[in-house]
């Protein structure tokens, strides 16, 4: 088999830009010297972050806990509350650039959903629509010139260069209207949790976006259950356990594993196998010093574990050149019995393409000493265009109605769309009609400018948002957060393709053979001197002041 792969499938291999290893934040910049300059925080008097005020909400059938468990509902709530009473829009026309991962949405015209969102908003929503594989490309020709700028931009996490430097220069700075107490004028905002807030993080010291907030687990094993207990594979697993495993499902042709880059950068498949054995999230912390993942043993075992899973035929042919799309698709058919996937794929629209072939669950780490990897706690952040305080705030508004929090009428105007139409409610909860999977908010993506706390609801699937609760409970407790979450360094941002490509080139060699495991060392050594330890002392300056 021929195992060349180009720089795509590198990436898609080793998750590179969200191992943090060369990019310990999304909001990368390039600063005026090694401190990161106007962009880092260091030396800078920073914003307090936004006072968190909770909504109460409709008491869960589980409860979720302080390591990121989510509360679990498995009845939709029989009565929901208004969480905004006051008028959103002024009428104006708003524009607004977002990303895509689906087909493009219906026009408004033709659009109840988009119709319906501009009602309750009061204004008239311009979306510009960005697909995915498009969206590196617009954000750097956007970044560059002198255009005028939409109202609202989301930046996604994936690393963009000089992206703090224009967020800084041309963007709204926020802080005085959503910093400390102020943010209680937009209460769901003052929802959000804190960590979401930190995951941004601030750029120079100040506030400059509202982020979108995401569970706290991280890249994560999808698994076909069903398949997993045809062929006795226990939940809890150890290392043996998972390779035999793998050599047992690809035996009966559904392939063991499907390794891909998830979404928007997401965390590769090396995670996984890292954080199953004990390896640091990207960076450890000691003293105020920074350290590598990439120099651990157990960063080097995890290596060693996806050699073994190469050596003994047990991915998907494809799966390094494939699109993420269609791994995701092989996954769902079952072609493949497991992929590594962001944590919101735990999600409706994924069930609805399984369409009942299988049981979904979540794989457990599988060493005796696990450190599961945590999400940023953000999926992007939503910009503004500078504008007067009235305006802003207006933005702000359209923010917070669309951030609002499970149980509210404007999550379910938000998420699921005008009742009898976009979906009907029964005993079982939400019940989408087929206009929903032509007009929903991952078609026109509003839940890219603003949404609330995610919940583990997942109607028509109890049974499956039960076992993604006791993973959770089994999972989170001992995850680790990667301390360089919504910090930057110049030296990334100026040298963090160089870093990505030692990385990766050196992960596709010892996993596919072309190098023998020892051959690692060298690798990080070529890091480090590349620019790795600058990054690291770039980071420490950052992390301590943020203290």
């Amino acid at each position: 088999m021929d195992h060349r792969i180009d720089r795509r499938s590198l990436l898609r291999l080793a998750g590179v830009g969200a191992l943090g290893l060369a990019a310990p934040s999304f909001l990368t910049a390039c600063g005026d010297g090694a401190s990161g300059g106007g962009v880092s925080n260091a030396g800078k008097d920073l914003a307090p972050w936004p006072t968190r005020v909770p909504f109460a909400g409709p008491t869960p059938d589980a409860p979720g806990d302080d390591s990121g468990v989510q509360p679990l509902y498995l009845k939709y709530p029989e009565k929901l509350v208004r969480s905004v009473d006051n008028p959103v829009g002024d009428g104006s026309d708003v524009t607004v650039l977002v990303v895509s991962f689906g087909a493009p949405p219906k026009p408004v015209g033709e659009n109840r959903y988009w119709q319906a969102v501009n009602q309750a908003l009061g204004v008239n929503l311009k979306v510009v629509v960005v697909p995915d594989p498009e969206y590196g490309q617009k954000m750097a020709t956007l970044m560059a010139s002198g255009d005028d700028l939409p109202d609202m931009i989301m930046f996604t996490n994936l690393a963009l260069p000089h992206a703090a430097e224009f967020v800084q220069a041309r963007c709204a700075d926020l802080s005085e209207f959503v910093g400390g107490d102020a943010v209680k004028e937009f209460p769901n905002l003052a929802n959000l949790p804190t960590h979401a807030w930190q995951g941004m993080g601030r750029i120079g010291g100040k506030i400059h976006g509202i982020p979108l907030e995401r569970p706290m687990p991280g890249n994560s094993l999808f698994v076909n259950r069903s398949a997993m207990d045809a062929a006795g594979i226990p939940k809890d697993w150890t290392t043996e356990q998972y390779l035999d495993a793998a050599k047992e499902l690809t035996g009966d042709r559904k392939w063991g594993i499907g390794w891909f880059k998830t979404l928007f950068g997401g965390l590769g498949a090396i995670t996984y196998h890292a954080g199953s054995l004990g390896a640091p999230n990207a960076w450890s912390t000691n003293g105020g010093a920074f350290a590598t993942t990439l120099a651990t043993p157990q960063f080097e075992q995890a290596l060693e574990v996806m050699r073994k899973l190469v050596e003994s035929g047990a991915h998907y042919p494809d799966s390094l050149t494939a699109s993420s799309t269609d791994m995701q698709s092989y996954f769902h058919n079952g072609t493949v019995a497991s992929i590594s996937d962001g944590f919101g794929s735990v999600s409706l629209p994924t069930l609805t393409k399984i369409n009942g072939r299988f049981d979904l669950d979540l794989g457990r780490p599988y060493g005796p000493r696990a450190t599961p990897w945590q999400s940023a706690g953000v999926f992007g952040y939503v910009t503004m265009k500078k504008a007067d305080p009235a305006r802003i705030r207006m933005l702000l508004r359209i923010c917070d109605y669309l951030s609002a929090p499970f149980g509210t009428e404007e999550y379910e105007l938000a998420n699921y769309g005008v009742e009898g139409e976009h979906f009907t409610k029964d005993a079982g909860g939400i019940k989408t009609t087929d206009l929903y999977g032509q007009e929903n908010n991952s078609l026109l993506p509003t839940k890219f400018i603003g949404v609330g706390p995610a919940v583990l609801y997942l109607p028509g699937h109890p049974d499956v948002a039960k076992a993604v609760h006791e993973w959770q409970k089994a999972t989170l407790p001992k995850s680790v957060r990667n301390p360089a979450t919504g910090l930057r360094s110049a030296t990334e941002a100026s040298k963090g393709a160089q870093l990505s490509q030692i990385v990766g080139d050196g992960i596709a060699a010892i996993t596919f053979g072309r190098k023998p495991p020892s051959a690692w060392k060298d690798v990080v050594a070529q890091w480090r001197q590349a620019g790795g330890d600058q990054v690291a002392e770039e980071l420490a300056k950052e992390h301590a002041a943020n203290q």
